[in-house]
């Protein structure tokens, strides 16, 4: 474990440091996707020579162990508190947040189910349409959470009967999901959301797909968003066709790799340097450029409808206003008529390598989030002037007061 007692002048030359600050005397870990296939000694010292240790509670991450240790990072027991870095599945309990340390780090806000639980999110989405004005924030299909506003659903099914989609407000994978046309078809002793279903989505091939976008929440206040230049397409396995007679085929309506893998028309590719072949594409051969300013302007504004909630929270009981970071699962429909909607947001994404294209894409968006969240070193503020994939979002709705980030609020 290491804090501010280490000396770290000593790394000047080293290909895993890189030196920020005004006078750069600041040193940052950078980590190397490419670490994992070279073990590299070198690369290994930096973790070795200053003990850095690192955890991982309630979750099986191969990728993000595979990380750390080919950077010299060791693991400790998960009920350990000499710990650099904590990589933990859920969130964690508010008594062990007050007790990090300033040099500890966590992957996950408190509350950050205001943004990943399905009914949080469209309940803030709502308020924020409510304060801002609805065009400002249609960025989901129109939503009822049931039982609580099922006469409203009633009343508005009046007027369009769909069809609409069925989803458990906490899961994941695809889990609980199916489609309905009529009230009736849903049951009411559990809480669920029912949304508009996007019966109109943009094909490739005619087969429906989504994206799967990758966003770093270094700060909530002021709120620093960082967004994955890569991304995954995945597609359904079935051509989409949406007569009300394959309402059930859930293999032509939901785009969930969870759900499709199990599919025998599922196609897997095995060539690393093929990225636009079966059912799971790079986000980059979609060639989607035009749409990102759009697609940004959606991640902005669903952070933001958790703002307040999510800050208060750190505010009470974070110690430390780096302590904690969070990678976020943006799931992103787009229509026919190329307007991006989000479909959920996910709390710790998979970060499973079941293709080589998996490996590709999330080994190297790992490591620039290690390398972005920082402070491996010493008890500073880090200041982001490295080069990386991710790209910081900003917009112009919001002020970007100070520093080297782009900070972002509503006006």
């Amino acid at each position: 474990m290491i804090s501010r007692s280490s000396n770290p002048f000593s790394l000047r030359c080293h290909t895993c440091i890189a030196w920020s600050g005004v006078s750069r005397k600041i040193p940052v870990l950078l980590f190397h996707a490419e670490a994992i296939v070279l073990k590299d000694a070198n690369i290994r010292s930096i973790g070795e020579k200053y003990n850095l240790a690192f955890k991982i509670v309630r979750t099986e991450s191969r990728l993000v162990r595979g990380i750390l240790v080919s950077h010299g990072f060791h693991e400790v027991h998960p009920n350990s508190n000499d710990f650099n870095l904590m990589w933990t599945g859920s969130h964690l309990k508010t008594y062990l947040l007050r007790t990090l340390q300033d040099f500890q780090k966590v992957n996950h806000f408190p509350r950050s189910y205001e943004l990943t639980r399905k009914d949080r999110l469209y309940k803030n989405i709502q308020r924020m349409q409510q304060t801002h004005g609805f065009q400002n924030f249609h960025i989901v299909p129109q939503t009822f959470v049931l039982p609580a506003e099922y006469q409203e659903f009633c009343n508005y099914f009046c007027k369009d009967k769909g069809p609409w989609i069925i989803k458990p407000v906490a899961s994941s994978r695809g889990r609980g999901i199916y489609l309905v046309s009529s009230p009736s078809q849903i049951p009411l002793d559990e809480n669920i959301l029912v949304s508009r279903y996007i019966s109109s989505p943009l094909l490739i091939d005619d087969f429906k797909f989504d994206v799967r976008l990758y966003v770093l929440v270094t700060s909530y206040d002021p709120i620093i968003i960082y967004v994955y230049e890569e991304g995954l397409a995945r597609f359904a396995t079935v051509k989409y066709d949406h007569a009300v007679k394959n309402i059930k085929n859930q293999f032509m309506h939901l785009t969930n790799y969870s759900v499709n893998k199990k599919s025998s028309d599922y196609v897997s590719c095995d060539d690393p340097e093929v990225e636009d072949y079966g059912n799971k594409w790079s986000m980059s051969n979609l060639t989607l450029l035009l749409l990102m300013g759009q697609i940004e302007d959606l991640i902005i504004k669903a952070v933001l409808s958790a703002e307040i909630q999510i800050a208060t929270a750190c505010k009470m009981f974070v110690p430390h206003r780096n302590n904690c970071f969070e990678l976020y699962g943006f799931d992103v429909l787009i229509d026919s008529n190329l307007k991006p909607w989000l479909l959920e947001v996910n709390l710790s994404p998979s970060l499973a390598c079941d293709a080589p294209l998996d490996l590709k894409v999330k080994a190297s968006m790992i490591s620039d989030m290690f390398s972005l969240v920082g402070e491996f070193f010493v008890y500073i503020t880090f200041y982001s002037l490295l080069k990386s994939s991710f790209t910081v979002l900003h917009h112009p709705y919001f002020l970007k007061p100070q520093a080297l980030f782009i900070s972002i609020r509503l006006l």
